[in-house]
């Protein structure tokens, strides 16, 4: 199914005005089925990404389209309503960066008229657009250097000027990640557990448990993870992540010392090599979506579920400090 852009407050008299030109055709019937699995990505700092599995009633005769209202979490206010129809995922634009939102999608009759013409429930989601980077500010990659470069080994997910930067070891107690390959184990994660010789490491912590899912290990875009899978976790530890044995991109959902959530995607080559170039500069590719807004954002679905774990166990995952070979 295609997707399609939907400006929310720019089509909300729309929406109203549709609703209210429809019919009276069908006898009365039960409230149509709600949809199911609401999830949410943050395309960019005012857009957001829904998809959902369809409502059970979508295959009776009757069923209409699927109505979107969107509030502002912290203060409870309706500000915005939309008619959908059933292609899924969809944008929602115009949204403030930082800022949490409630989507509650309900399904709808065709003869609105009908009483009860909505889902008696919603599924439901909380969501808030986040910054994408696919460059620095300069527009060059965002590239980490292996251990033995003199080019920068860290990243900064957000520098003096509200922008990521990348930097060398003698900045590293500002890298929120790093890439470590001493030892010719390749390893990326917390500063903390490096082998770089760094005053005041800063801490971040990983979701782990997706370290382990096939899904999060076998990826190809940034867009391919919706976060509404990713954030929320209960498994946030201080961990490198080693990808060694590795052929294909990979994920890291993450929270900086500060409180600040961000999905990293490490790229691979057409090859499906993750560590590239030439010794000794040889680097990984990254593209981030970053959350400026400490604590912010969060997933909460209604009646969520957690994905079933896939162990691919190639992957090694450290959780203590890694020990330097020299």
């Amino acid at each position: 199914m295609s997707m399609r852009k939907i400006g929310w407050l720019g089509s909300l008299l729309l929406a109203f005005g549709l609703l209210g030109c429809e019919e009276s055709t069908t006898p009365e019937q039960p409230a149509p089925q709600p949809p199911s699995n609401l999830q949410a990505l943050s395309v960019n700092d005012s857009t957001v990404r829904l998809r959902w599995s369809p409502s059970p009633s979508e295959s009776n005769p009757n069923f209409g389209f699927y109505r979107l209202r969107v509030y502002e979490d912290a203060v409870g206010r309706l500000v915005g309503v939309v008619r959908l129809g059933t292609q899924t995922p969809v944008d929602i634009t115009g949204l403030r960066s930082g800022t949490v939102y409630r989507f509650e999608l309900y399904a709808v009759w065709r003869d609105t008229t009908q009483s009860p013409s909505e889902s008696a429930t919603a599924a439901v989601v909380r969501w808030a657009p986040a910054t994408r980077y696919t460059t620095l500010p300069d527009g060059s990659p965002i590239r980490l250097y292996e251990t033995a470069s003199t080019l920068p080994s860290g990243l900064d997910l957000e520098g003096p000027d509200g922008q990521p930067r990348t930097l060398r070891v003698a900045q590293g107690n500002e890298w929120d990640l790093c890439l470590d390959t001493r030892g010719e184990s390749w390893d990326i994660g917390s500063p903390r557990l490096s082998t770089y010789n760094i005053a005041n490491p800063r801490r971040t912590l990983i979701d782990t448990l997706r370290l382990r899912q096939a899904r999060y290990l076998q990826v190809d875009s940034l867009n391919q993870i919706f976060e509404t899978e990713a954030f929320g976790a209960t498994s946030m530890a201080e961990a490198l992540r080693n990808f060694n044995n590795l052929r294909r991109g990979f994920l890291i959902v993450l929270r900086t010392q500060d409180g600040n959530w961000a999905k990293v995607f490490v790229k691979a080559d057409a090859q499906g090599n993750i560590l590239r170039g030439t010794s000794p500069n040889r680097y990984v590719e990254l593209e981030i979506s970053y959350q400026k807004t400490a604590n912010v954002p969060y997933a909460l679905p209604v009646h969520g579920q957690e994905l079933q774990e896939s162990v691919v166990p190639q992957i090694h995952i450290r959780t203590q400090k890694k020990e330097s070979t020299e």
